[in-house]
């Protein structure tokens, strides 16, 4: 245990997706508050996180990423009690040689991830309604003295434009794509300044952090987690990632997400898609090539066209709100 008290974030990386890698430190934290063996590791995220037998959540942050645990504490102390579901309520927390650890209570449900193709449009849309009311409450809350390390969003949103073709060759992208994702954002400046203003967004909706249940046979959202990536961004920041990971491709129900989620929407038609496509590109885990291989596998080669297979909201773009 105690070489992962000292481990390089390169080290870490390399080790993370071993199925027992920190589970030595996992163990001593349980043995310290009482929780019961066996543990099931979870391999999501950059934490370290673990399912106990009585269906507690242990995550473990290593110092090099101390900035995310300090975000999930403050912002689920600002959100409880304030959502339409729940988020993960904490139950301890801790260090240990430096790294962080969270010990939260279960949400209800089922990851969204391991349903995701059974739904039908009906659950689709019930979900589109649950996610954009979610988010429109989460957007709303305001928290205390609260700043990511990335600075304000509007220093944020300089570097993204003026830097692009720096972070996304950095992010494994064709200097090809990457060209045409600087030519894009530097296209849509004007628009994207004109974004927000900053609120409390989540940061990674993704399927996996969005939980679902049961009623009346029909899937309805039941609770999201991980609040670790939460920033002060314009919404519509929040809604490019479950337009792509939950509603891609499905332009009705991206329409009423939007307006469930309170980003209103004007006719303007293919603008929508360029501009959707450059707000997802701002996002701090935007992956060109990973998020959009499908369109290029296609054979889709203008990053116009990925755009408009992506988000296809014909005559819709966002106004002012």
């Amino acid at each position: 245990m105690d070489d992962i008290l000292v481990i390089s974030e390169p080290e870490y990386i390399r080790r993370f997706d071993e199925p027992t890698f920190g589970l030595s430190l996992a163990r001593m934290v349980c043995a310290r508050h009482g929780l019961p063996d066996p543990l099931t590791r979870h391999l999501e995220g950059s934490s370290l996180v673990f399912r106990t037998a009585d269906d507690r959540w242990l995550k473990l942050t290593p110092p090099f990423f101390a900035e995310s645990a300090e975000t999930e504490l403050k912002v689920a102390r600002a959100v409880e009690g304030k959502l339409p579901v729940p988020v993960p309520t904490i139950l301890q927390t801790g260090e240990v040689g430096g790294w962080r650890y969270i010990i939260s209570a279960r949400v209800p449900g089922i990851q969204l991830q391991r349903v995701i193709g059974e739904l039908t449009e009906a659950d689709l849309e019930a979900v589109a309604v649950d996610l954009g009311r979610f988010l429109a409450a989460f957007h709303a809350i305001q928290v205390a003295d609260f700043e990511r390390d990335s600075g304000p969003w509007s220093h944020y949103l300089e570097r993204a434009i003026r830097d692009a073709v720096q972070i996304h060759r950095s992010r494994g992208n064709s200097a090809e794509w990457a060209g045409q994702i600087a030519a894009l954002l530097a296209h849509e400046r004007e628009q994207l300044a004109r974004l927000g203003p900053p609120v409390l967004v989540h940061g990674d909706l993704t399927p996996e952090h969005v939980m679902l249940h049961r009623v009346s046979g029909g899937w309805r959202l039941s609770g999201v987690l991980d609040l670790a990536d939460a920033m002060l961004a314009p919404a519509e920041l929040d809604a490019a990632v479950p337009m792509l990971d939950i509603f891609r491709g499905h332009g009705d129900l991206q329409r009423r997400f939007l307006r469930e989620a309170g980003i209103a929407p004007a006719a303007q038609g293919e603008a929508f898609s360029t501009l959707l496509m450059a707000i997802a590109l701002l996002h701090p885990f935007a992956y060109f090539h990973d998020w959009f291989g499908g369109e290029i596998e296609s054979g889709l080669s203008r990053i116009a066209d990925v755009a408009m297979s992506a988000f296809p909201s014909v005559g819709v773009e966002f106004s002012k709100r």
